[in-house]
């Protein structure tokens, strides 16, 4: 019997030192945070790292280490990246309050071009608005004659500057432990000890290599070799040919599983994903009848143009965390092929509520940041599966267009269930996680249409693209109105958020004396939220003042972010609050009035 008590009071003693351990790493009021590399990974860490230290009233100075410079054209400000910002992420981004400007987008696509050995069809989406942003990492390719755009990574880290980040404009050349603390040493010969050090160098990162004799269980990420191009056209011949459409390639090239020409301002991104992509294939993949017709008769590839082959991480790393360092974007997991961006921002995120509300222990970033790399993982899985089953679609000629005639009748149709076009559009822009669009194509109705269709399809086969005037290929998000037009009225039903993107709009309630102004809402706020929480009709009619863009956030897309993440919520129900504040001032003041 005493053996027993004595079995389980050590037991006991164990748990107790196992559970006050993390509690021991937290961060404290003049704690500092290390944070290598400047991408998107480590500008949304140390953006809400600092947003929810403040709202807990922490001070943590963060530094910010990037040594390239994103305002710079070529190699200089380089991050070799296609540069696209899905739907999903766009629309997330807008209700944390970050809207990316069209100095920054350099176009908003609303569709896409799907290009098969057996013919191509043009795929748009219900609700007819640019959602999906073509960014350029850096200020542009090598050789650019002038700067029109800014860098997609520069505004993040100006951003993240905004909200407090010291960024240091030095390499990082190497790390050893002080007292249990990370110490960098910095180019230049200076040194500093921080209490937590963030890893988002990117998995093409000589710095990388730096972090590799510091005896972590952490293992890099397996990669594969990949191919990305720029190719200047000219603004007005992107929009004559490409339009503000991504088109998408799905061809019988042996180890090619992807390739998409995305527009952006006057260049044309061409993207290759496979399997150690090589000169040959690059080579073959242009000469291609389908890809060929992108581009104009008399065009032929030029010399001296920007290209790089960059590796990306098909498996994640081991263990990509250990006390007071953790290890983010594709340098510890990301989504395979897709959204390398959007899981930038989810592993950073949870990484930064960790870190502020959990405490930096390597057994505290198991449980709050681990699983949200593990999800990523498992869905990679499933995405192994659907490429492969696009793969054998690509071999077999019936299944391919069985694919196209599905597609091109469900776009005939005005109000039709867009299964096949949806779940194209979800794989090709990294919209919905693998496991979702997996469900999907394995719905009997799906199945039974799409096997009608592959017989329809032996028979006839509806061939050529068809692009709508493109002439308004610009980089600005979201839909255009104009003074006085009415983007929702009162009574109706709602199903969806809106942000501004730029200009104003008022919000007008109607009472039997008429409609009074409750509100004038400007660039960065939303409106129409209520509707994401209650199946009512609108209270009140939102009006166009001057000329306006707004972006529409799904009800869904948004909800699922909620679910995934609680602290998304906090600015809707923060600016809520500060509406209702807002309009019961209005209202009174609107009474006393004579």
């Amino acid at each position: 019997m005493a053996a027993t008590r004595g079995k389980r009071w050590l037991a006991r003693k164990i748990t107790l030192r196992a559970q006050a351990k993390p509690g021991d790493l937290r961060l404290e009021d003049g704690s500092r945070v290390a944070v290598v590399g400047g991408g998107p990974a480590g500008s949304f860490f140390s953006y809400f790292f600092l947003e929810m230290a403040e709202r807990v009233n922490s001070q943590v100075p963060l530094d910010l280490y990037e040594w390239r410079d994103f305002s710079a054209p070529g190699p200089a400000g380089c991050n070799m990246c296609g540069g696209i910002v899905s739907e999903a992420l766009v629309q997330t981004l807008a209700a944390e309050g970050i809207n990316l400007p069209p100095t920054v987008v350099q176009r908003g696509i609303d569709s896409y071009v799907l290009h098969m050995d057996t013919g191509s069809v043009h795929i748009s989406t219900p609700v007819r608005e640019r959602r999906i942003a073509a960014v350029h990492r850096g200020a542009g390719p090598r050789g650019i004659a002038e700067a029109k755009w800014q860098s997609f990574d520069g505004y993040l880290i100006k951003q993240t500057v905004a909200k407090g980040a010291h960024l240091i404009s030095k390499r990082v050349e190497g790390i050893e432990w002080e007292d249990g603390r990370p110490r960098l040493q910095v180019q230049g010969g200076s040194s500093r000890t921080y209490d937590l050090l963030v890893v988002a160098v990117g998995v093409n990162s000589a710095t990388l290599k730096v972090f590799e004799g510091l005896q972590l269980h952490y293992q890099s990420p397996r990669t594969t070799k990949t191919y990305i191009c720029e190719f200047c056209l000219g603004y007005e011949t992107v929009s004559q040919y490409l339009g503000s459409s991504m088109h998408v390639f799905l061809l019988n090239v042996p180890r090619l599983e992807f390739a998409a020409l995305i527009p952006k301002g006057d260049y044309v991104t061409v993207c290759l994903l496979g399997q150690e992509i090589d000169a040959p294939l690059v080579k073959t993949f242009l000469d291609a009848p389908e890809v060929r017709e992108c581009f104009p008769p008399d065009w032929s590839v030029p010399k001296g143009f920007c290209h790089c082959s960059p590796r990306i991480n098909i498996q994640g790393a081991v263990e990509p965390f250990a006390d007071r360092i953790v290890f983010l974007g594709d340098c510890a997991v990301t989504r395979l092929y897709k959204d390398g961006i959007g899981a930038a921002y989810r592993t950073a995120k949870a990484a930064a509520q960790t870190a502020v509300f959990a405490g930096v222990s390597g057994e505290e970033f198991r449980r709050n940041y681990w699983p949200v790399c593990q999800a990523l993982t498992a869905d990679n899985r499933v995405g192994e599966v659907i490429f492969a089953v696009t793969r054998l679609m690509q071999k077999i000629p019936y299944a391919g267009r069985g694919v196209l005639s599905m597609v091109s009748r469900e776009q005939q149709r005005a109000g039709s269930r867009r299964r096949m076009s949806m779940v194209l559009w979800d794989v090709f822009t990294g919209n919905a996680p693998y496991r979702d669009i997996l469900l999907r194509t394995l719905n009997p109705f799906f199945l039974l249409r799409f096997l009608w269709n592959i017989l329809v399809g032996i028979w006839s086969l509806t061939r050529g693209i068809r692009l709508d005037d493109m002439t308004l290929g610009t980089g600005a998000l979201g839909k255009a109105y104009e003074d006085g037009e009415i983007i929702l009225r009162q009574g109706e039903l709602g199903g969806c958020m809106y942000v501004i993107q730029e200009g104003q709009v008022e919000v007008l309630l109607r009472k039997e004396e008429g409609e009074i102004r409750v509100a004038l809402l400007n660039e960065g706020e939303f409106f129409g939220e209520m509707a994401l929480f209650e199946p009512e009709v609108r209270s009140a009619t939102v009006r166009a003042v001057g000329p306006v863009r707004v972006l529409t956030v799904d009800k869904r897309t948004l909800l699922a972010r909620i679910h995934q993440d609680p602290s998304l919520a906090f600015r809707i129900v923060q600016s809520m609050s500060k509406r209702i504040r807002n309009t019961n001032e209005e209202l009174i003041r609107t009474r006393a009035q004579p």
